[in-house]
């Protein structure tokens, strides 16, 4: 196998959870070339994973034909899918990769592009991602831990900001799966450890609603810091506490553990924090029960 091509467009987090099984494709194929594609603004991600030759990103205001030229000059023998939709469906078949692994559909023009149809596997994203490489080139996979790397001026932005802090993310994509603000500002001031505040720019306004009102040593990076860096920051974070999002694939992957509040249109069985000691409550939950979970993360 000498050129490969892989596929994941979606979310930060969709992209983290796929690094188990780039990494058993650069073990299984030390020589090979191997490119990812992934949507603009998922690419940090990647940036600096030592599995990959290179990433090239989808970038739809532009268009796709200049990157479906760079693909079919590469000549690939293989392309996997890791479930990205009817575009990356497209891009593989015009990469011109004999060799095309993808969900089975039963609908739409998938069923013919993939010449190699995997079937959906319940549980764990990073085991549905796992599967199809597994199945198909009858690997099997021995270390299923998520890969993030950060450069050393990421380093060297998160070690400002000391460590020890418990990292608070407030954002979730759908609003319906945010626990109440209220509760956020309650569980601040009754933690007994400083606070960073974490996220987009549309967690700013939040985070800075509750330093106006507590009196806990806090501070809101909210909207400030690029995907690397938040990541160098979450290495440093004591405690991780937020929804279902990708900032908490992060923190996993960086090794932090966490608290994870998993609203009513969450999918725990396929998102649920991966890795060993993090926690999954309903965003339900009282204050307390945030809390006494806080106090058992070893």
């Amino acid at each position: 196998m000498n050129n490969i091509l892989l596929f994941k467009l979606r979310y930060i987090g969709d992209v983290l959870l796929t690094t188990p099984a780039i990494r058993l494709l650069r073990n299984t194929f030390p020589n090979a070339d191997i490119t990812m594609v992934v949507n603009k603004g998922t690419e940090d991600i990647l940036r600096h994973n030592p599995h990959l030759n290179r990433v090239l990103t989808v970038d739809r205001a532009n268009g796709t034909w200049p990157l479906i030229r760079a693909l079919r000059e590469r000549r690939y023998d293989l392309s996997v899918d890791f479930f990205s939709g009817d575009r990356a469906a497209w891009l593989s078949l015009f990469s011109g990769a004999p060799e095309r692994i993808g969900l089975v559909s039963n609908a739409g023009f998938r069923r013919f592009i993939y010449n190699r149809q995997v079937p959906w596997v319940p549980g764990h994203a990073v085991h549905l991602y796992l599967f199809p490489v597994e199945h198909f080139l009858g690997l099997k996979v021995t270390d299923t831990s998520l890969e993030l790397h950060v450069g050393a001026d990421d380093d060297q932005f998160a070690h400002r900001y000391g460590s020890g802090f418990v990292a608070i993310h407030m954002g979730a994509r759908y609003p319906v799966n945010c626990w109440p603000r209220e509760n956020w500002l309650e569980l601040v001031n009754r933690l007994a450890a400083p606070v960073m505040f974490v996220g987009a720019q549309k967690e700013a306004t939040d985070a800075k609603w509750i330093l106006q009102q507590t009196k806990t040593p806090a501070v809101s990076l909210a909207g400030q810091t690029t995907i690397l860096q938040l990541a160098a920051l979450l290495k440093r974070a004591a405690l991780f506490i937020g929804h279902d999002s990708g900032p908490m694939h992060i923190a996993t992957a960086m090794g932090t553990k966490v608290i994870a509040l998993f609203g009513p249109q969450s999918d725990v069985p396929s998102w649920r924090p991966w890795g060993e000691g993090h926690t999954v409550l309903p965003t339900s939950s009282s204050v307390e029960q945030v809390i006494a979970s806080a106090l058992h993360c070893p």
